[in-house]
């Protein structure tokens, strides 16, 4: 395995023990991964938010980086992707994406606005953004 390789699972690592500590400062009972063979797709985390509701959880972000979170637009397709092979399903948890960098212009941002606009995910959330992640309190 390369440097740059250990360094990303590392960086990766860290993002998901903040998001993590996000949620349960939020309220939340963190559950584990869910894995859903039958779509090829596997959550990050399941939690249940103080309401008592099901979330379910995908983490994109980095604390370093060029191009950290959803900047990549390889990184936005396999949000994609997952949202939409979930939107198969007749019913599931909402879909929050929580990541360290929200696009601000270009092909991720336009990948990103048509699956919000498409219901793919519940929410998409920057954790580093105080008034985005207060909304983790109201699911």
């Amino acid at each position: 395995m390369s440097s740059f390789q250990r360094a990303a699972g590392e960086q990766g690592r860290q993002f998901a023990e903040q998001c993590d500590l996000l949620l349960e400062q939020s309220g939340f009972r963190l559950g584990g991964r869910v894995r859903l063979r039958d779509l090829g797709v596997e959550i990050d985390r399941e939690a249940v938010s103080p309401s008592g509701r099901t979330v379910w959880f995908e983490y994109k972000g980095s604390v370093q980086g060029t191009r950290p979170g959803l900047l990549r637009t390889d990184t936005v397709k396999k949000a994609v992707a997952n949202g939409a092979l979930l939107a198969a399903l007749p019913e599931h948890p909402p879909f929050i994406l929580l990541t360290s960098h929200v696009p601000t212009r270009g092909g991720a941002l336009a990948m990103l606005s048509t699956a919000e606009a498409l219901g793919y995910f519940g929410e998409v959330i920057c954790i580093y953004d105080p008034v985005e992640a207060a909304r983790l309190r109201q699911l």
